[in-house]
Formats: structure tokens, sequence, C-alpha cells
């Protein structure tokens, strides 16, 4: 069970019997015992052990009595007795795992937590951390650096945790282009001979295809942080195809060709003289460098269609004009999206009990419904009209008051009581999942709804039953709550303050070929989004539409705060 054990303090009292002559020796030789031996002793009983165990046992403090009979056998079998006391007392507060005792899977494991409660403003509170108090009088970003450095194996692991738990997109932004730089070379990057095997770049390109239509990764000009990203989101669904340094190494060349591609004035002539297979004359276009060579290797393996495919996948191409341009003074209403999304929400409310309305989809009809109730009473009559709020249902218009009326008298308290039920065991099922680890703490239980939430009593309200407001107050709490859930300390702020500060942000939508872009005009705490990463959130969402005949499908959001 035990494979080291470290103890940072050790107190003894001796406890001698009257009879003894002579205690001053006794203590001397027991602490020569408990100094020089019992370490030793206590090593000794570890190797014994076939453990494959990596977990990290931290224990807070341990107390033991142990009687020793020092008038039978030598110093060596008395350490031999206290090692075995010590280490029984060990396994046996493990096994009740009490207060002040804390359990981490690997090393890894506990570097990605330490990283994470450091982002929160919590790692220096908890006494586990105590191995990292010499960082904290360096900046956040030396002291990432230095933690996830010091063993680059290690460092890489705990960045693939960091990704499971999604907390990585927070980390990068609080660092220096140069600080992750350093941790993409230490950590991803070692040295060494670069090993291709067969159809291996195949496996990585439709692997990287894969990632980028399910998961859009906005990439910035500084290729470590792509790298990164890119890196630890595939193996993130792809855990079978690494570790792998050559993965790595193949991002990299990869990135490189990209970023060259980008500062070319006429890349989409690059980019057909690549698909056509013209390789001389697209390689003599290219600089001397990683992309040049990741290129020149990879020939006899991709096709040039493939690599403009992947070029495109990460956003190379011609610059794309706007179909579609869409003024709102709701824009933050789209960063709801990664909860809804993370949270499965969209799934639920199309299984939902309520009945199919006609001419509209119920999932939704109830995102509008929601929109408006996370936007309050006091915003009402401008939201119900307003397209960018409809297009974050993915409806083209809202619906008529009388036709909301018609539809509320088919609902009944029955439906309502399913609707919150459902509604409780699918946020269960959710929370289960390991990468839904940032939402658990918030969302261990439903949320209580907020009177901010409620729309019943408002003038032509559109939700002219109270029992139905009330049922989705619950649902537009949990929207509210896993979005603040990723704003640090901000998390579990009241729904008005998150409406006034974030959700009633002015915004351009630019509507385009495969993606929708929300451009903040105006945002408060726009400083507080870019530290919690959404800048580089980039989800693909079945259900937004922007003012077409019919909804456009699986479009990609960007959220730009420039």
């Amino acid at each position: 069970m035990v494979q080291a054990i470290e103890i940072q303090q050790f107190n003894v009292q001796y406890n001698v019997a009257r009879s003894l002559d002579n205690p001053i020796e006794i203590q001397r030789r027991l602490d020569h015992i408990a100094s020089q031996l019992l370490v030793q002793t206590l090593e000794n009983q570890l190797t014994k052990l076939n453990d494959t165990d990596d977990a990290l046992y931290f224990i807070e403090q341990l107390n033991f009595d142990l009687p020793l009979d020092l008038t039978h056998g030598d110093d060596l079998q008395l350490a031999t007795t206290w090692a075995g006391a010590l280490y029984t007392s060990i396994q046996r507060i493990l096994s009740q795992s009490g207060m002040g005792v804390v359990c981490f899977r690997d090393r890894s494991t506990f570097i990605a937590s330490f990283l994470e409660d450091m982002m929160h403003g919590g790692a220096w509170d908890c006494w586990y951390y105590a191995e990292f108090v010499y960082l904290r009088s360096l900046s956040a970003g030396q002291a990432v650096l230095q933690v996830l450095t010091l063993d680059g194996d290690i460092g890489r692991d705990a960045l693939l945790e960091l990704t499971r738990r999604d907390s990585l997109e927070p980390l990068l932004t609080g660092l220096t282009d140069a600080e992750v730089g350093a941790i993409a070379t230490q950590c991803l990057l070692p040295t060494g001979s670069s090993v291709m095997l067969p159809n291996l770049c195949q496996t990585w390109v439709a692997a990287l295809r894969n990632l980028l239509i399910r998961m859009p990764i906005v990439l910035n000009s500084t290729p470590a942080h792509g790298l990164i990203r890119l890196y630890t989101h595939v193996l993130r669904q792809h855990p079978e195809l690494g570790p792998d340094v050559n993965l790595a190494r193949f991002i990299w060349g990869l990135l490189a060709l990209r970023q060259t591609v980008q500062q070319m004035t006429d890349r989409a002539t690059f980019l057909h003289q690549l698909a056509d297979e013209r390789w001389t004359i697209a390689l003599n276009r290219l600089e001397r460098g990683a992309g040049r060579q990741w290129l020149t290797r990879l020939q006899p393996e991709l096709t040039g269609a493939e690599v403009v495919r992947l070029l495109h996948d990460l956003q190379v191409d011609a610059p794309v004009t706007p179909t579609q341009q869409i003024r709102t003074a709701f824009g933050g209403i789209f960063l709801l999206v990664g909860a809804i999304a993370d949270l499965d929400l969209y799934n639920f409310l199309q299984t939902c009990p309520y009945p199919e309305p006609q001419g509209i989809t119920k999932a939704n009809l109830l995102l509008w419904l929601m929109a408006l109730q996370c936007l309050g009473q006091g915003n009402l009559a401008q939201a119900w009209g307003d397209r960018g709020v409809l297009a974050f249902a993915g409806l083209t218009r809202a619906p008529e008051r009388e036709w909301l009326a018609d539809y509320a008298d088919r609902l009944t308290s029955e439906m309502h009581r399913a609707f919150v039920q459902d509604l409780q065991a699918h946020c269960q099922r959710v929370m289960r999942q390991p990468d839904r680890f940032e939402y658990q703490r918030s969302l261990s239980s439903l949320p209580e709804p907020s009177e901010w939430l409620s729309l019943y009593s408002a003038p032509d309200s559109p939700l002219p039953d109270e029992l139905w407001d009330n049922t989705l107050r619950v649902m537009s709490a949990i929207a509210l709550q896993g979005f603040s859930a990723k704003l640090g300390a901000l998390e579990g702020s009241s729904p008005s303050y998150l409406s006034r500060n974030f959700l009633e942000s002015a915004a351009e939508i630019g509507v385009s070929e495969g993606a929708i872009a929300i451009n903040f005009l105006t945002c408060p705490l726009q400083m507080v989004l870019r530290m919690a990463g959404f800048e580089h959130f980039c989800w693909q969402i079945p259900w937004l539409g922007i003012g077409v005949a019919s909804p456009l499908e699986n479009q990609r959001l960007i959220l730009n705060f420039d």
C-alpha cells in the first residue's frame, strides 16, 4: 500500500518505568534508535512489498503508543519493532480515511490539484501543500513554471490532468508567452531522436481532425500555446495515443507550417498548390524552418489534400467575410453556451416531459425563455425581440404572447414536477462524469432559484403560468451557476450581478459559413473572462441559428474580446 514515507516532524515522548536505572542513558539510547536506525528498518519493511500503487497519502498528524522491552533485544531489534508499530498505525489511519488524511492518485494529480487550488487562491491554506511554500514569494507564472518543469514527465501528466478537469485554459491565460514556451519545451518536447512508425501519421491526423471538428480550438500566433492545447486535448479524447513525444513533435511541426502559411499574403494560392500536390513549388515558397522540415518529412505519408484539410481545420484559409452581422445589447448571453453544452442541457430539453409546440421545437423555445429569465424583468421588454437573444436560442423570431399562453395551457402540474425531477437526475448523471469536475462543487445539488429569474409578475409576461415560471427558474439557475463555476473568485455570484456585469454586454455577431463570432463591444469584467480562458473557448453548438429561414446547425461559436 505504501512505497515511501516522508515524515516532516517526529516528536517522541518516553515514559520510563521507575524500576529502571539511569533514565538519561535510556533516553540517549532511544534517541539513537529513532534518529539512526528507525528510518532504515522502516525502509526494509517497505521493500518487502510488491506494490504498484503510485498514490500519495498525506497525514496531518499521527499519534500512537508503543511498549519497548529494553532488557531483551539489541537496538536493531528494537528499531524493527518500532518501525512495525509505526507502519501499522499508518495503515490503520489510511484505511479509515478520516479528517486529516488526503489522497491523490499519483504525483501528477497532486501537482494538478496544487496548481488548480493556487489559481483559485486557496493553495496556501492547505497543509498538505507544505512542500511548495517556497514558491509563495514568486509570481504565479514563475511558480507554475517551476512546479511543472521540475520533472518534465510529471509536468506533462499534470497538464493532461488539468485538461481533463477543464482547468488548462485558466492556467495558460495567466502565463506569459515565455513561460508557456518553457513549459512546452520541458514537458512536451524533450530532446531525443524521433521515431515515426508506418501509418502513424494517418492516425494522428484523424485524431486531430476529430478533435477540431468536435471542439474547435482557437489558436493564437504563439505555437507553444497551440501545442499544449492540441496535444493535451487529443490525448484527452484518445488516451491510447500517448503520452508520445513524437506526437508532440508532429503537432509542433504542423503549427510551425501553419504559422508560416498564415503570414503569406496569398495563402489561398499556396493552399491550391499544396492540394494539387505541386510539391516543388509549394516547398520552395516555404522558409527554411520547422514547417518546411515537417512537410518534407511527411510528404510520403500524407497527400496534399490531407495537409490542406488539416490546415483548414486549424483556421488557415483565406479570410472569411461574414454573411450576416447583428448588433445586440445582450451579447453576454452567449457566455452561457459553455455551461449548457458541458451540462448537456440542450439534449435534456429535447427529451423533457413538455409536449412539442407547433411550429417550433420545445428545446429552442425553452432556451429562449431561459435567456429572458437570466436577463431579468428589467430587460424583458428590450430582450424579447432582440435578435441576439433569439440567435442564442436558435430562433428566427419571437413567439407571440397569445401563442405562449395557448402552449402554457397545455402544460400540467405533473409535467412541471416531472421536469424538475428529471432535471435533477440528469444533473446527477452529468456530475459523475470525470471531465465535469469543475461543476461538481457548484452543482452538487439544485441551486435555489433567485427572484431575479422570475418573469411571472412582469407585464405581458412570456410565462403566464406561475408554476411554469418557477419550474424554468430552476434550469436558468443551473445555467448561471454553471457559468459562474468558471469565474474563480466570482463563482456563486448572484444572477443580478452576473447579468449586469456579463450578460448585458453589447456585441456584434458575425455569421459566416460554419462559424458564429461574438465580438464584444462592452463588457465590464472582460478581464475576468480572459483570466478564466473564455477567449480561447470555441464550442461546437448544434442549436445555433442567426436570423435565417432555417437555423444553422453545428455552428462553431467563437468569443472575441478585442
